[in-house]
């Protein structure tokens, strides 16, 4: 059983920063951002398997369990774990961000421009519940761990604004790969899966984009988003789907909808 729960209180947060510009030339900039956050009374849920493991090892959390009054089942009937949102334990992360902008005059062809963003993530480390131990997400997926968190993960961006009003844009969108949390050597994580669901391997999408000024008040826009019609990669739904009804993916982390073809018109009056 899943839901809200009034009774949260808020999350505690400590943020640290800390940043370096630089500009070598009038058209080139570049950043470099460290970040580290810890999050103590997080709010999540304690997962429906981490209820049953300790239940049965420690008699932990038996109480969230419920069994069907006249079979006894738990899986199947009126059986169910309780699963709504409480204040959990703690989350600790850390990584880099990496930006680049740069614009190339090109005369009387206008000029073209490099945007690109990256997050290096260096851990993830969750305490579902405190006293239980933690263990690292980065690189994993699952019911414990949820979405996935990749190591890596970029956004470039190449565009070209020429002198007819029209701009033109390619995006490249790439995800590292990430692994199923039953193939981890924590045992708080680790436990039997099938190969098939090892990993979900890296995803790359490209977009593209454009735009014309046809007055100073209409503009047209079109693109493609997705241009090669990649995929998700699809694993066991028991994994992916109950936390978020998200059946055998993560539309929040990949292109769940395919190629998607876009023209719109707007005006300003």
């Amino acid at each position: 059983m899943q839901g809200a729960n009034p009774a949260l209180d808020p999350e505690k947060a400590k943020t640290y920063t800390f940043g370096v510009v630089i500009q070598p030339m009038r058209n080139l900039s570049a950043s470099v951002d460290y970040w580290r956050i810890k999050v103590d009374n997080a709010v999540g849920v304690i997962p429906p398997a981490t209820s049953v493991t300790q239940c049965i090892a420690t008699g932990q959390f038996c109480n969230l369990i419920h069994r069907d009054p006249l079979t006894g089942a738990l899986w199947v009937g009126s059986g169910f774990v309780t699963g709504t949102n409480i204040n959990t334990g703690s989350i600790k992360t850390s990584g880099i961000d990496v930006t680049v902008n740069y614009i190339y005059p090109i005369g009387a062809w206008g000029s073209l421009g490099f945007n690109f963003n990256g997050t290096w993530t260096k851990d993830f480390i969750q305490e579902k519940v405190a006293g239980l131990g933690a263990y690292d997400c980065l690189g994993l997926y699952g019911a414990v761990c949820g979405a996935p968190r990749p190591e890596w993960r970029h956004k470039a961006r190449g565009s070209w604004s020429t002198p007819w009003n029209v701009d033109v844009a390619l995006t490249w969108r790439h995800i590292d790969a990430v692994d199923v949390e039953l193939s981890s050597s924590n045992p708080q994580l680790a436990g039997d899966f099938f190969p098939v669901v090892k990993r979900l391997g890296e995803r790359d999408y490209l977009d593209l984009a454009a735009s014309w000024a046809i007055t100073k008040s209409v503009t047209l826009y079109a693109g493609v988003n997705n241009i090669f019609d990649k995929d998700p990669p699809i694993t066991d739904s028991s994994i992916a789907g109950p936390a978020a009804g998200s059946g055998n993916t993560y539309p929040q982390v990949y292109d769940a909808l395919g190629r998607r073809i876009f023209v719109s018109l707007t005006a300003k009056f």
